[in-house]
């Protein structure tokens, strides 16, 4: 039997309607291919119907800028350990491996194991760490889901708030926390997340200072030079926040 390379879950619904006209597609192709004495038996097709554009690959969005810009951050500093709250482990996490050993919590177990990367079980708002014990952490693109149940977790309409005054209790003084989350005009889209003013953060995370701020706008493009209080009116935004607790 064979299988459809990209699975329909992960296909815009708008797209649904071309399957017909790719796969007949697919059929000329292999059809021309066996005629030309290739190889591929029916069994084994893997069908890759959204793959021919004219368009030039290219990244951008929300977890590219945010994870380049995170490890960034992690190579500046070179912390012999970072600890990390719920970020992908096929992303952010597991590639900052390279950079020094990941200790990385979540409510939900991996089902995988990779060197230099230690999975401890925990919910963001209960850490199993005491107060002011983490010199390097980060969250990104995790505290927004907290108390809606999406993933799982309990319903609670402070969920994010508590996420964050959650990282604050366990930085260390001159340690940073990185942080990113959806920013714009304030919401809550239930179940799938909360978007944040701008300037929230900073205001709930009060005992921090906000050291470097960036954002990736509503084009998708990633901003250096830009404020919490320049992008107030965005629909759905990136922001990127390095806190740091002052040392006294």
């Amino acid at each position: 039997m064979w299988r459809l390379a990209q699975p329909l879950r992960n296909i815009h619904a708008k797209d649904l309607i071309l399957l017909p006209a790719l796969y007949l597609r697919f059929l000329m192709d292999w059809h021309q291919f066996r005629s030309m004495n290739g190889d591929a038996p029916f069994d084994e097709l893997s069908p890759c119907l959204f793959d021919r554009s004219s368009a030039t690959m290219s990244g951008g969005g929300h977890y590219f800028y945010q994870d380049i810009w995170a490890l960034k951050k992690i190579a500046e500093l070179k912390p012999a350990e970072h600890h990390d709250v719920g970020s992908r482990f096929d992303g952010f996490a597991g590639q900052a491996t390279a950079i020094c050993r990941m200790v990385c919590y979540d409510i939900r177990t991996p089902n995988f194991q990779l060197p230099g990367l230690e999975f401890r079980f925990g919910s963001l708002l209960n850490l199993p760490a005491s107060d002011q014990s983490i010199a390097s952490l980060s969250c990104l693109h995790v505290a927004e889901h907290i108390g809606l149940g999406r993933y799982g977790d309990h319903l609670d309409p402070q969920g994010t708030v508590k996420a964050l005054k959650e990282l604050m209790r366990v930085l260390k003084p001159g340690g940073q926390l990185l942080l990113g989350m959806p920013i714009g005009k304030e919401r809550v889209e239930f179940n799938a997340q909360r978007v944040f003013h701008p300037e929230r953060p900073s205001e709930i995370l009060s005992n921090l200072r906000l050291d470097e701020f960036r954002a990736v706008d509503d084009d998708g493009r990633f901003l250096e030079r830009v404020s919490p209080s320049d992008l107030i009116h965005a629909k759905y935004s990136c922001g990127l926040y390095r806190f740091v607790r002052p040392t006294s």
